[in-house]
């Protein structure tokens, strides 16, 4: 009876990730999309300015584009909950095609709109908050829950190779063709849209709302994500100290590039210094479920938290701009296990028929305060320095490395399946 029941039992084991069709799709045609997104996202400032010679209105483009995705955030979520996501993704993929090869005839014919270019990004951002919100879901649904940590890692690792090689490419091709990175970038929506389409099991949520959660006011359904992650400890703990990190990393980036200016870095060691930290990102991403299984993901977080400061203190008193990329490069390195140790663990709690609700107020949650740092460190640093500024940075990741320190939620990660 034992040597009948082994091959029952091996069947029902799933298959590896790096076997699994859907999740290859989705995760193929997304790390296309992503490149795409990366190289045109350098070159509409670039665009812009040729055009206009204005630096301000050269940031309207990128501005609109992320108030479309936060404005969007809480809604799309709903959407994908309730409706079938891979259609969501198919349609809001092929959007944001023809959004971005609108852009090819306006610069061929050199008829170039500031209203039309902000019309585009506005039209990504809000198409980019519904598929993500669907994405979200779909991951639960193609990917079994003990390989979830491989799943994230591979997803940040995505993110972090495409913010590598996408901006470098783009501007050499921007170089070539001012239209070139634009259309390439159409045609990588028009790969997801393929493989989004492609994916045979089913993405939607094992049990749909009940009749009387449809019937509920709009502004409930709307609201019923940030509701269920304010309710839950450990998301809300995960959001709090997304919108901390977040906003901190905003601000420290500006000012490592004006410390790194002040110390005579030139624009071309400028662009390496963020090259060798998305490359440390990446490497990160890959090795994230090792590391944080080899000391625990609650530890991982803490080690993180508390290296974060003392990097920002070394930033700030380093004499040469090669230690500064490296102690940045420390920190992207170390915060990337850790952002997958609570995303995973984020999804596993979370209901199926919530995932794309609650990932996009998490997000909306974590992006909070973010647009916003920049400005503030800006102005501190033109009063008082940006080793004042990095300072302060070093102040508030200190702050909430002390406040994770003592809560008691994080213990859950100890406890993880």
């Amino acid at each position: 009876m034992l040597a009948e029941s082994e091959p029952t039992a091996a069947a029902a084991e799933p298959p590896p990730l790096h076997r699994n069709r859907d999740f290859n799709l989705l995760w193929s045609g997304q790390a296309v999309s992503a490149l795409g997104t990366q190289m045109s996202g350098i070159c509409y400032p670039l665009l812009v300015l040729a055009a206009t010679g204005s630096a301000a209105q050269a940031g309207l483009v990128g501005g609109a584009t992320l108030v479309g995705s936060l404005l969007m955030l809480l809604p799309a979520g709903v959407v994908a909950d309730h409706y079938p996501r891979r259609r969501i993704m198919v349609v809001t993929s092929l959007l944001q095609l023809l959004a971005v090869a609108s852009v090819v005839p306006a610069v061929l014919s050199h008829h170039i709109w500031l209203a039309h270019l902000m019309a585009v990004g506005a039209l990504q951002g809000c198409a980019s908050a519904f598929f993500m919100g669907a994405g979200r879901g779909a991951v639960r649904r193609v990917v079994p829950s003990a390989q979830l940590p491989a799943a994230m890692a591979l997803t940040q690792a995505r993110g972090q190779a495409a913010a590598m090689i996408g901006p470098p490419v783009g501007g050499a091709l921007f170089g070539v063709a001012q239209a070139l990175p634009f259309g390439l970038d159409a045609l990588s929506f028009g790969a997801i849209t393929v493989t989004s389409a492609l994916i045979r099991g089913s993405l939607d949520p094992e049990r749909g709302p009940s009749p009387g959660t449809r019937r509920e006011p709009l502004r409930r359904l709307v609201t019923a994500g940030v509701r269920y992650v304010l309710a839950n400890p450990y998301l809300r703990m995960y959001a709090l100290w997304g919108a901390a990190v977040n906003a901190v990393a905003a601000g420290m980036l500006l000012m490592v590039i004006v410390l790194a200016r002040s110390r005579g870095a030139d624009p071309t060691e400028v662009g390496a210094m963020v090259s060798v930290n998305a490359l440390c990102g990446l490497g990160g991403s890959l090795l994230g479920p090792r590391l944080a299984k080899l000391l625990g993901g609650r530890a991982w977080v803490l080690i993180t938290s508390w290296l974060l400061p003392f990097c920002a203190v070394g930033i700030a008193f380093a004499p040469w701009v090669w230690l500064m990329t490296v102690l940045g490069a420390v920190s992207t390195f170390t915060v990337m296990p850790a952002i997958i140790v609570f995303q995973v663990r984020a999804t596993r709690i979370t209901p199926d028929d919530l995932q794309a609700q609650t990932g996009n107020a998490t997000q909306l949650l974590g992006s909070s305060v973010s647009w916003l740092a920049p400005s503030l460190f800006g102005l501190l640093a033109d009063s008082q320095g940006a080793r004042t500024a990095i300072l302060l940075a070093a102040a508030l990741y200190g702050a909430t490395a002390l406040w994770l320190q003592n809560d008691r939620t994080l213990r859950s990660l100890d406890n993880a399946p």
